[in-house]
Order: structure tokens, then C-alpha cells, then sequence
């Protein structure tokens, strides 16, 4: 069930345009004791479309006087807890724009191409990343290549070398998002509570069912703050991620999660071998449906990846 969430100002909806802005920023608050109204208006300045905030549930300033410094922006207010890729979601789906460029509002756009719309039309993606550097402004290591050894995901890390560079997933979630191919694709999966495995989980996904996440070196993006290092553990996370990428095979053109995988899950579960069988088959249904999907072994893509 998506996050309910109450919105606070903002213009009403223009119902006679679907899409009545060219891009939305997406901006999720992070660390916001102090409300941080600086970017609001480093973005209204740009001029170039809506401004929605994704905060809450438990904020610490009013928003309404805020709602009424910044008429123009809508505060999505969340009424639980969520994690970042269902604050996306919620962002995503409230968006007018066909496009919504979300980042953290411990971030700032340092570059912001004319005609970016437009240059996003001919480069198709579900996700365009951009280039993102740190507070003393040196290039950060965004893009991940992966690996796999014996079975293992690893990934290696390193700086953009250039314009449409292919990553396997948005860097701390930040990019502009196509919003219709997002939504095909299911979005960011809520019961991934693990930041690192929900967006491995999205940006496999997205690769694996023909949609493709790359680099935009002419946008730009810098942090004030060091952002929060992910947590690669193995955890109950990484099982579903696991079930529905890495274990799953490419037969006559359609994914399968074949029966001989149980074993290998009942070992490496520690749920118990019922709650383990139970999880497997949760997983081998989800495939099912969605078995026409695939276009890629998880193993061809891997290998391939350099060569993309």
C-alpha cells in the first residue's frame, strides 16, 4: 500500500494538460532541522517548472508559513514512516511533468543545461544520473559497474568518464526519472527497507526488462553534506532482491525462477527451511507474472556490461 500522505499548498491541478510543466523537481528532505528554503528558491529561480518537498512524517517548522512563502511549491507530507525510494514514488506519482529531477535537499543543481527537456527526448532512459560532486566540489564516484564472482555481486565504483556513461542504478536516488517508464516499472519496491538493495533491486530490474539508467555529465549536482554511506549487508533485503534479479534465468524469451534455485535459498535464508520455501514460491509467482518482461539473463548482463 502506497504511504498516505497529506499535500499543503501548491496551485490546483491543471486537468485540461496532463502534463502541464516540463520537469518537476522532486526535492526529499534530509537532515531538515532548520528549514532549508535556500534551494526552494535557487529552484524557483530557474524557472523551469514545479517544485514538490517530500517530508515527514515528523517535522520540526511550519509548514504553512512556508507554504506561504513558496506558494508555488507543494509539500507532500507523509503520514508514516517510508523509505527513500517510497518517497520517490509518492514524489513521482503527484508529478505534472512528464520528467521529475529528484534530489535531496542537502544538495544543490550547480549545472543546468538549456534545453535539457528536450536533449532527454532523444536520449531515452528511465533514469538520467548527473554528475555530482562533494562540498570541497571534486567529482564523486557515482557510477557502478558490476561483478559477479562465484555467484557474488560486487560492485566497483568510479567517476564519470562520459556523456551517457550507463550505471546500474541512481546514485543516493538522484536523477531525473522518466515518470511513465518508472511507473512500468514498478517504481522502487517498498518492502526493500535496505536503501543499497532497494536501489540494486530497481536499477536490475530496469536492465533486466529493457530500460537502461545513464550518466548526464552536463547535470550537475553539489552536496553540502557528505551523503549517508549505504549498508551492503545481506540482509532480508538482499533475499528478495536475490529472488527476483540475480536468481532468475532467461528461457525462450521469458524469465524464470527455476525450482533447483530452492535449494541454494534454503541455504542461504536463515528464516528456517518452511519460511524459506514460503518466501521462494512468493517470489517464483511474482516472476511468473512478470516473465515476458525480461529481455536479459542477470548473468548476460553482468558479463556484458562493459561492452553496452
Amino acid at each position: 500500500m502506497p504511504v498516505p500522505y497529506t499535500v499543503i499548498g501548491g496551485k490546483r491541478w491543471d486537468r485540461v494538460r496532463r502534463y502541464p510543466y516540463d520537469l518537476t523537481f522532486l526535492v526529499l528532505s534530509r537532515g531538515d532541522r532548520l528549514f532549508r528554503g535556500a534551494l526552494l528558491a535557487e529552484l524557483q529561480a530557474t524557472g523551469v517548472g514545479e517544485i514538490l518537498w517530500v517530508g515527514g512524517p515528523e517535522v520540526s517548522y511550519d509548514l504553512e508559513s512556508h507554504s506561504r512563502e513558496f506558494p508555488e511549491v507543494r509539500f507532500l507530507v507523509l503520514s508514516g514512516p517510508a523509505t527513500p525510494g517510497e518517497r520517490v514514488n509518492v514524489g513521482i506519482s503527484e508529478a505534472r511533468a512528464r520528467r521529475v529531477f529528484c534530489l535531496w535537499s542537502d544538495a544543490r543543481v550547480s549545472s543546468l543545461p538549456a534545453g535539457l527537456v528536450s536533449r532527454l527526448d532523444t536520449e531515452p532512459a528511465v533514469c538520467a544520473v548527473p554528475l555530482a560532486r562533494n562540498a570541497r566540489g571534486e567529482v564523486m564516484p557515482t557510477l557502478q559497474v558490476p561483478r559477479l564472482a562465484k555467484g557474488r555481486l560486487s560492485l566497483d565504483w568510479h567517476v564519470p568518464s562520459r556523456d551517457g556513461e550507463r550505471t546500474l542504478f541512481p546514485f543516493d536516488y538522484s536523477g531525473i526519472y522518466h515518470g511513465e517508464r518508472f511507473a512500468r516499472l514498478g517504481g522502487f519496491e517498498p518492502s526493500l527497507t535496505n536503501p543499497h538493495w532497494q536501489k540494486l533491486d530497481f536499477g536490475f530490474r530496469a536492465h533486466l526488462w529493457g530500460e537502461s539508467v545513464r550518466c548526464l555529465t552536463g547535470l550537475g549536482i553539489t552536496y553540502s553534506t557528505q551523503p549517508p554511506a549505504d549498508d551492503a549487508t545481506p540482509d532480508e533485503s538482499y533475499k528478495r532482491f536475490w529472488l527476483r534479479g540475480l536468481a532468475v534465468r532467461l528461457r525462450r524469451d521469458c524469465g524464470v525462477l527455476p525450482a533447483w534455485r530452492l535449494p541454494e535459498y534454503m541455504a542461504r535464508s536463515d528464516t528456517g527451511p518452511l519460511y524459506a520455501v514460503k518466501e521462494f514460491r512468493v517470489a517464483r509467482e511474482w516472476v511468473r507474472r512478470n516473465r515476458y518482461r525480461y529481455r536479459l539473463d542477470p548473468r548476460d548482463l553482468v558479463a556484458g556490461w562493459e561492452f553496452a
